[in-house]
């Protein structure tokens, strides 16, 4: 694979001609054109400076459906309107936070509510790693389940399966898992622009063609810029290229968006021209691996060389034996032609 021509571009997302950091387009003066129809262009992302200014609590996971049952009967209800704030969080931190949306909640749902953040109790064990929750201090009996399989990433927050679970004056409930604060652990860069030949993805959906750049892992703090270089190569169908759409994602969300919070990034990508067949470049094709040939095929091989290599030596022999004859016969005559 021979290398026709190199670009390499260096974008800031503030210098885009539409859109946001979180999904911006740049138009070329000059559009990038194979000098070859049958040649490729060859995609890699060799330095990206990303800014670590999304949160892990966002509007694609904040909401957390529940019900609330208690002994007396008359304020039994099912809420779709608890969230927690965007944000970064401690275990600590969100484990107050979901206490306060919650007091907050059932307030909604029933005025004069006697409930407050003192009748929940929610604990983290650091060496453990597990959280629990429970509730005391009332006179009546309270339920209330969380619905994690419906929001599941607040679920891995605060170390849950995707389940629902309950809790209440009369159960105490225990994770099953380790908590994981910071489920967001890599950021992918995409493109609508791009069609890529051979990427293929299973992260938030099942096995698919994918328009993944670049998968940069999360390595830093938030408020922080991850440096993250990268020379893997990605083939492209594209013939030429007149604008690039780069757009960001994370592990978590169905709805390949992330919010950056404005914040911009920037990033270097590198596109190759290359000729797959440096010496038929009008039959360009991507070849299948060579199969070893079967031991059979080998034996008869060796069995068929040796019976040739025998006959060669038979018949090198006849031609001698037959070279002597004729040198013996003409001899012999030779002197029978001599007058005695």
């Amino acid at each position: 694979m021979q290398v026709i021509k190199s670009y390499t571009l260096y974008f800031n997302t503030r210098e885009a001609n539409t859109g946001t950091s979180n999904n911006c387009t740049w138009r070329f003066t000059t559009p990038i054109v194979l000098s070859n129809t049958n040649n490729r262009f060859l995609i890699s992302t060799p330095m990206v400076e990303l800014p670590y200014s999304f949160s892990q609590v966002n509007t694609t996971n904040n909401n957390l459906p529940y019900t609330y049952t208690d002994s007396t009967g008359l304020r039994n209800f099912s809420s779709t309107s608890m969230f927690i704030p965007e944000g970064n969080y401690n275990i600590n931190q969100l484990q107050s936070q979901l206490i306060t949306s919650l007091v907050a909640d059932i307030q909604l749902h029933w005025a004069g509510s006697t409930i407050t953040a003192s009748n929940f109790s929610f604990t983290y064990s650091p060496q453990t790693g597990f959280t629990t929750m429970s509730m005391t201090g009332l006179t009546f009996t309270v339920t209330i389940v969380l619905k994690f399989s419906i929001s599941y990433v607040l679920g891995i927050m605060n170390g849950f399966p995707q389940t629902d679970q309950t809790f209440g004056t009369a159960v105490t409930l225990t994770s099953a898992n380790k908590v994981m604060c910071n489920p967001i652990t890599s950021i992918y860069i995409r493109s609508e622009t791009l069609k890529f030949q051979n990427n293929y993805e299973a992260i938030v959906q099942n096995y698919q063609n994918s328009d993944i750049v670049a998968k940069i892992p999360v390595t830093t703090l938030p408020n922080s810029i991850i440096y993250y270089r990268n020379d893997q190569k990605s083939m492209i169908s594209n013939k030429f290229l007149s604008d690039l759409n780069l757009y960001v994602s994370d592990n978590l969300s169905t709805s390949y968006t992330l919010d950056l919070q404005g914040v911009n990034y920037g990033i270097a990508v590198q596109i190759d021209e290359v000729q797959l067949k440096p010496t038929n470049a009008y039959q360009d094709q991507i070849g299948s691996a060579i199969v070893a040939p079967a031991k059979q095929l080998i034996q008869q091989r060796d069995n068929l060389l040796r019976d040739l290599i025998a006959q060669k030596d038979q018949l090198e022999k006849e031609i001698a034996d037959r070279k002597n004859t004729n040198q013996m016969e003409a001899k012999k005559s030779e002197e029978l032609s001599i007058p005695q």
